[in-house]
């Protein structure tokens, strides 16, 4: 079984449930990670992400701002950050890996093909279908994903 890192929560930013760049850092070091400048300015835009984003975004972000970081590090970055349960990384509508900040709970998403807002919901319907599956099958589950995707209101009132 793996092992799992609980992090502190906090209610900075307005999201409850939401880690704090340093939460996020102190879970770094503490499972063996080096904190680099590059590092912390990765988590610091990650977590003021209030959208699904792409790990080319931060990319981007980083080469507009001084003390740029590098691709390869953005990205082991953000998969550390998920492996963490600081970020989820989701499939955005067109099959795509995002990130979303967010509480590190066990939860799916519906997802806006439209504007790409992703709503995350903690009820499972897939965990007793994902249980028997391993039980029919001989196999064991580490994890699962669960997105919907449709249209949020806004972008249904848009099109209206």
């Amino acid at each position: 079984m793996a092992t799992e890192t609980r992090i502190p929560q906090s209610t900075r930013g307005g999201r409850t449930g939401a880690y704090s760049p340093q939460d996020a850092i102190a879970a770094m070091i503490d499972r063996g990670y080096r904190m680099t400048a590059p590092r912390r300015a990765i988590i610091a835009a990650a977590l003021r992400q209030e959208r699904p984003f792409t790990a080319e975004q931060l990319v981007a972000d980083a080469a507009t701002n001084a003390g740029e970081s590098g691709r390869s590090t953005v990205y082991r970055t953000l998969e550390i950050l998920a492996s963490l349960g600081v970020l989820s990384r989701i499939l955005d509508a067109s099959g795509r890996p995002v990130y979303v900040a967010g509480a590190p709970i066990h939860r799916h998403h519906l997802v806006c093909a439209g504007c790409g807002t992703a709503i995350p919901f903690n009820a499972c319907p897939v965990g007793d279908l994902a249980a028997t599956l391993a039980r029919e099958n001989d196999f064991e589950v580490h994890g699962h994903l669960l997105e919907i995707f449709g249209a949020c209101g806004a972008c249904r009132a848009a099109a209206r």
